[in-house]
């Protein structure tokens, strides 16, 4: 007989084994806990990286003895009573899995007294099994003290990362409640050393404790109402170079969702420079019965009932807020240093003046006179009574997108007299044949046996550049039912204009550089299609401050 059952104890070390991955899902599935109980404060301490003790303490509602005794056993739960209540989940927990999971695969103590009693009530769990239980005097709420994480299950315990990885994703894991729940006080200990103390206060008060590098100033809030639904949280005006600096939650749970982040990604279009990400702190609320939490595990994925709906709320609110007017600037200190009575050097301390481009004035100015070029990507040019300062990759970029946009009302493409054949996966050529994207911007395409047959080109593309561009459009092809044609076709042939655009250090003569300021300036484009500033302007009266002449 081949098929046999396995045995309880192997059972749950193996369903622990999908809850529990690691020491930041027990800092999760306790902190959980807690905020399920109504905890208005709650204290998680690591020792080594939690691998050799997490404990978390809160002033919840606490448990009786009964509950105590039940609590670690599996798919025990208070959360809810039938199948039903799924559709209206507003707890954290709900499967009766974690504490079981974390239980059959360490050794814990749980100590926990309710308001209505005296004094609380301990036990101790080893591998699944009770150790013992007792009545001990303790503060009103429950502690839970995990220790030996995986110490049964050798296998999964060499898994663990090391002490500082461990308690970094870990710490990760604090950070996010503390995002979404800013009316609980929350304390992190991390090696017997205070790591972060966080009272109750608004949203901006956290993101500062939490991301030191992000600046206060450069933050906007927002709070939007839609059928329904409230979107709210913070967001920067700029962008940084490493990615993850985007939290989203949906009904105060963080979660990864595609849907949210493309639609955050599509709103900052505009804005964005190139390898740049934005800092997004965004909370859906939503009727419980428009989402499916019962997704993973681990609750991270969350599923919607109307995608689409999600992605257009999300992409049209950030985008009208982002689209409120930012004025770029650069800084010059007025006399930055002056001389003491001893003759050395000091900072001052005045204010700043703050120079800002005035396009305005710029469109009046018709001469233009090339000062030089400078790091091989900036053209520097004199005008009136300014200094102007023009990125050539990013201008010429921009000039490029608008031509191929104007293309696009043209309708203008190309029959190739010899069907051009390439290779691409299946699914790949499915998604282009039936794109109705490539058909708007002049392809012809079809499927003869394996091959992809291209017949019709538009008229700004030449023949080799043709696979290279079908192979970049595909990722945004995939998105085209989330952020609709327009959006699509605008990143498409962004794409493609910064690829066919002027590099750093190419060679451009005196008259292409005054071409190219004159168009930017007559047009008065201010940033590249991704969202980077064009050009800089500063008055040389400015310019005579710094340098003592006014």
């Amino acid at each position: 007989m081949k098929i046999k059952r396995l045995d309880d104890s192997v059972v749950s070390k193996i369903a622990a084994g999908e809850v529990v991955v690691g020491i930041h899902s027990v800092v999760k599935e306790l902190v959980e806990n807690a905020l399920d109980a109504g905890a208005k404060k709650v204290v998680v301490e690591l020792l080594n990286g939690g691998k050799s003790e997490v404990k978390v303490k809160d002033d919840g509602e606490g448990m009786s003895k009964e509950d105590l005794l039940l609590c670690y056993l599996p798919h025990t739960t208070s959360k809810i009573d039938s199948f039903s209540d799924l559709s209206s989940l507003t707890s954290y927990g709900f499967r009766g899995e974690a504490l079981h999971s974390i239980c059959s695969v360490s050794k814990v103590k749980i100590i926990s007294r309710e308001v209505s009693s005296a004094i609380g009530h301990e036990i101790e769990v080893v591998a699944g099994n009770l150790v013992y239980d007792r009545p001990v005097y303790s503060d009103i709420g429950t502690t839970v003290i995990v220790r030996d994480l995986f110490f049964n299950v050798p296998a999964r315990r060499k898994f663990l990362k090391s002490s500082a990885i461990e308690s970094r994703m870990a710490t990760e894991i604090f950070e996010r409640f503390c995002l979404s729940k800013l009316n609980v006080h929350f304390v992190l200990v991390k090696e017997q050393q205070l790591a972060y103390d966080l009272p109750p206060s608004d949203l901006l008060q956290r993101v500062k404790a939490i991301f030191p590098d992000v600046s206060i100033d450069s933050l906007k809030t927002f709070e939007i109402e839609h059928h329904g639904m409230t979107l709210k949280g913070c967001l920067s005006l700029s962008s940084f170079s490493k990615k993850g600096l985007i939290n989203c939650f949906v009904n105060d749970r963080f979660v990864i969702n595609q849907t949210l982040v493309s639609a955050i990604y599509v709103a900052y279009a505009d804005l964005l420079e190139k390898g740049k990400h934005p800092f997004v702190v965004l909370n859906l609320s939503i009727n419980p019965k428009e989402v499916d939490v019962n997704v993973h595990p681990q609750k991270l994925e969350v599923k919607f009932v109307d995608e689409e709906e999600i992605f257009r709320f999300v992409r049209d609110s950030l985008k009208k807020f982002l689209s409120k007017p930012t004025v770029r600037q650069i800084q010059i200190r007025e006399k930055p240093f002056v001389a003491d009575s001893y003759g050395s050097y000091t900072a001052r301390t005045e204010p700043e003046v703050l120079v800002e481009p005035a396009k305005e004035k710029l469109l009046e100015e018709s001469k233009f006179r090339i000062l030089g070029v400078a790091k091989g990507r900036y053209i520097l040019l004199e005008t009136g009574e300014k200094l102007l300062i023009l990125d050539f990759h990013a201008a010429h970029e921009r000039i490029t997108f608008e031509q191929l946009m104007k293309s696009l009302l043209e309708s203008s493409s190309k029959k190739l007299l010899v069907g051009s054949r390439l290779k691409f996966k299946e699914t790949d050529i499915d998604l282009l044949v039936s794109s109705h994207v490539l058909k708007q911007l002049g392809f012809e395409l079809k499927v003869d046996g394996r091959d992809l047959v291209v017949e019709q080109i538009p008229n700004w593309m030449e023949l080799y550049e043709v696979e290279e561009f079908l192979k970049d459009c595909l990722d945004e092809l995939k998105l085209v039912d989330l952020q609709g044609m327009n959006e699509t076709i605008k990143k498409i042939l962004a794409d493609h204009a910064c690829k066919k655009s002027l590099r750093t250090r190419d060679k451009i003569s005196e008259s292409e550089m005054l071409e190219l300021a004159k168009n930017i300036v007559e047009e008065g484009y201010s940033t590249c299609p991704h969202g980077r500033p064009l050009m800089f302007s500063i008055d040389f009266k400015d310019l005579d401050r710094f340098f003592g002449r006014d």
